[in-house]
């Protein structure tokens, strides 16, 4: 199966991330859900990805994951932030594989 057009041509997670930013500078204290939000739909754009047969990316799981924990408990966004970012930058460097 291939994405369906409309996908390719958008940045999504670029359009995501500077609706994100403008959000958080206008409204600091969402902080929260925006990221939690921002997360998801990294997160479900990777699933999508996957059910089109591209591959599931741990990149995805990962942002899934911490898209929840901080929906469930927003006090801990900072750790689930870092922890993210950590997995993240290791995953793209290759030193950790998931797959």
């Amino acid at each position: 199966m291939n994405l369906p057009a409309s996908l390719h041509a958008l940045p999504i997670e670029a359009l995501a991330a500077l609706i994100a930013g403008i959000l958080i500078l206008l409204l600091p204290r969402i902080l929260n859900y925006v990221v939690a939000a921002y997360l998801l739909l990294v997160g479900i754009g990777g699933l999508l990805q996957a059910f089109y047969g591209h591959g599931l990316s741990p990149q995805a799981l990962i942002a899934l994951v911490a898209g929840v924990l901080i929906l469930i408990r927003p006090a801990i966004l900072n750790y689930v932030v870092a922890v993210y970012l950590i997995l993240f930058g290791l995953l793209e460097a290759g030193v950790l594989r998931l797959s």
